[in-house]
């Protein structure tokens, strides 16, 4: 994870991560993000450069 930052609105925390594939990003959400006490659900919006 490259950054992550707490937030007011409808989420609590946003979190940058860095990955090389989009299957590699939806690893790391469940294998590490959605495995931390507390989280109970997650967004991922991958940043496209068109």
């Amino acid at each position: 994870m490259s950054t992550a930052e707490d937030v007011t609105g409808p989420y609590d925390v946003i979190v940058r991560a860095d990955a090389d594939t989009v299957d590699q990003l939806g690893q790391l959400v469940v294998a590490k993000i959605q495995n931390v006490e507390g989280i109970t659900r997650t967004l991922t919006c991958p940043v496209v450069h068109l």
